[in-house]
């Protein structure tokens, strides 16, 4: 026999975590001379939950962290025939939920003040490393969603007073990095990712509030560089973003940053032939994004960011191939796109405020030959509503 067991007035999962005066602390290291690959990773959080189930649900979930939560990796090598992989990711409060056929969510997620989420990850090379991937990334609340079909109810508020600090460095002085290397370094105050496949309709409300300062940096010093190079930065006081397909895709709600919001990319680089070189800052105050394929949209939230944010992109290359540089920040950004073949609608009811100061700053230098190019742009508020046709961009 089988009879269904969801019910609206039922809670079938409560999960309740806190962890204060943490002190959590994790160091991954490795070394080796000549190798085909070199994989490092390490991973720590404060208070973690994972759910994936196979029929509706209500979850109610409460997650409260206060002490530190520091994470590195760090990949010391003589030559890499291969690739090297180092990466290094540090949460305060991580929750991950994947329902099939609707859920009723409602989520707590608190960093308190004072506390501190680091993630580090550094490669250093003595001779060559023919491709690589150095990635840290942080952050003081996190929480995923994913719906396969049915009805998504999300109740989804994150408070932080914690400072977030991700730095990813590729350090070779005398060395090379072969065909390929990506840098990147991610910190994010609060985040929220929803998605959904096969129909969901999803409803999202959201209150967001983050008070600590965000530090992402990301930054390459290498005799020579690798045939593709790309060091890239984003920090973001508070995001919210929704993936869905074929169904109904909704966000309310608010985003509150006072924090300070800093974004730091840089490649310093021998010479780099035919290389090309690319470093992006990217900073946020508030971040909103919904973007839905097949199906109407809406997007309602009030934005207030009292934080400056800040970006800095510098390049400095002796002779070679070209370089691009970009900062780009925001005070308040909301984007709402649609694809869909049928006709749709994009509804909106945006409040944005900024008071904080946004700045991007882009520096560069080749000493001879190439092409190097900048673009800084900085904005205090921005929203914008797209709907096109897979056959055209109108």
């Amino acid at each position: 026999m089988c009879a269904p067991t969801f019910a609206d007035d039922t809670t079938e999962i409560l999960n309740g975590q806190v962890n204060l005066d943490a002190a959590i602390s994790v160091n991954a290291t490795g070394s080796t001379g000549e190798a085909a690959a070199a994989t490092l990773t390490a991973v720590g959080m404060a208070n973690a939950v994972s759910i994936d189930v196979v029929t509706p649900h209500d979850i109610q979930n409460d997650q409260t962290f206060s002490g530190v939560v520091s994470v590195s990796a760090t990949t010391d090598v003589d030559i890499i025939t291969g690739s090297a992989v180092t990466t290094s990711s540090s949460i305060g409060n991580s929750g991950s939920i994947i329902v099939d056929d609707g859920m009723d969510v409602v989520s707590q997620q608190s960093a308190q003040d004072g506390s501190s989420v680091t993630a580090a990850a550094q490669l250093n090379v003595s001779d060559y490393s023919m491709t690589s991937v150095t990635t840290a990334a942080a952050s003081a609340n996190a929480m995923e969603t994913i719906a396969y079909g049915g009805e998504t109810n999300l109740d989804l508020r994150q408070d932080s007073g914690a400072s977030v600090t991700a730095n990813a460095f590729a350090n070779a002085p005398i060395a090379g990095l072969g065909d390929a290397a990506m840098i990147l370094g991610a910190s994010n105050g609060n985040s929220i990712a929803v998605e959904g496949y096969t129909g969901p309709s999803q409803i999202v409300d959201v209150d967001q509030d983050n008070r600590g300062n965000i530090l992402a940096t990301a930054r390459v010093d290498a005799g020579g560089g690798a045939v593709m190079t790309q060091a890239a930065a984003s920090a973001n006081g508070n995001s919210a973003r929704i993936q869905n397909e074929y169904g109904y895709a909704h966000m309310q709600g608010t985003q509150d940053n006072s924090g300070q919001v800093d974004a730091q990319a840089e490649i310093i680089v021998g010479n780099f032939d035919i290389d090309m070189m690319s470093v992006s800052a990217d900073g946020v105050g508030n971040s909103a994004v919904v973007s839905n394929i097949g199906s109407d949209a809406f997007m309602g939230l009030t934005q207030t960011n009292t934080g400056g944010v800040n970006a800095t992109a510098n390049f400095l290359g002796d002779a070679g191939g070209s370089a691009a540089a970009s900062a780009t920040t925001f005070g308040n950004a909301a984007t709402t796109y649609i694809c869909s073949e049928c006709p749709v609608t994009a509804y909106g009811d945006m409040n944005q405020l900024n008071s904080g100061a946004i700045s991007s700053v882009v520096t560069g230098q080749i000493n001879s030959g190439g092409v190097l190019t900048g673009t800084a742009t900085a904005i205090g508020n921005s929203a914008s509503y797209q709907t096109i046709t897979p056959y055209s961009q109108e």
